[in-house]
């Protein structure tokens, strides 16, 4: 991640096409979308940071622990963005060089689907319980909304699943699953549109709650 404002600045206004600024400005539009894997209060990953204690004059307190700044300090101008045609995919996030590119005219499903890459490669820099935690929130969240979501999450850990979409374009793990499905809702979008790779076919007759 490039943390640092004078090279963003350099890049957005000296590098970066007007297309690069658009898709940049549009991932940020999306950003709300992404306040639990970010951890942000009103979210219920939020509430697994919490702890509920007593001030000085006896009175039940919520208070929230701290988080690394890759979390708390998260900002898209960590990024870098490209606005392209990938050659062999309709899109990608590489964590080498911290660059999400997708078509100009790319599918709101796409860009949904590369940042969910992008806040997967945060967490992943993180201890592992930060992983364990998100996934248990999202599990929370969707499993009274999809009444299948146990079935659905059983075969998508198979080795076959796993390992035929690493070889298609690389980690796809639960937890990717998991957002990708939150995304569909959010966007009433049918189950598998985010994640893609022909998953809506594999989802279909799966059903979920507004």
């Amino acid at each position: 991640m490039y943390k640092d404002e004078e090279a963003f600045f350099n890049w957005y206004n000296s590098e970066a096409t007007p297309d690069d600024q658009a898709l940049m400005e549009r991932v940020d539009e999306f950003g709300e979308f992404f306040d639990d894997m970010l951890f942000r209060s009103g979210t219920s990953s939020f509430e697994l940071t919490t702890i509920r204690s007593t001030n000085i004059a006896g009175n039940w307190i919520t208070v929230g622990d701290s988080l690394p700044e890759e979390l708390d300090g998260f900002v898209y101008s960590w990024f870098r963005y490209k606005a392209e045609k990938p050659k062999k995919c309709d899109g990608f996030f590489r964590e080498q060089d911290s660059l999400l590119c997708v078509p100009p005219d790319a599918e709101d499903s796409t860009v949904l689907h590369e940042m969910i890459h992008l806040h997967e490669s945060v967490i992943n820099g993180l201890p592992m319980y930060f992983h364990d935690m998100l996934y248990w929130a999202l599990y929370q969240d969707l499993r009274d909304r999809i009444p299948a979501l146990d079935e659905i999450i059983t075969a998508h850990a198979h080795l076959l699943t796993g390992s035929t979409l690493y070889e298609s374009g690389g980690l796809h793990d639960i937890l990717f699953l998991l957002k990708s499905f939150d995304l569909d809702i959010r966007m009433g979008y049918p189950l598998g549109t985010v994640f893609g790779y022909g998953r809506v076919d594999d989802f279909k007759g799966y059903e979920y709650k507004k």
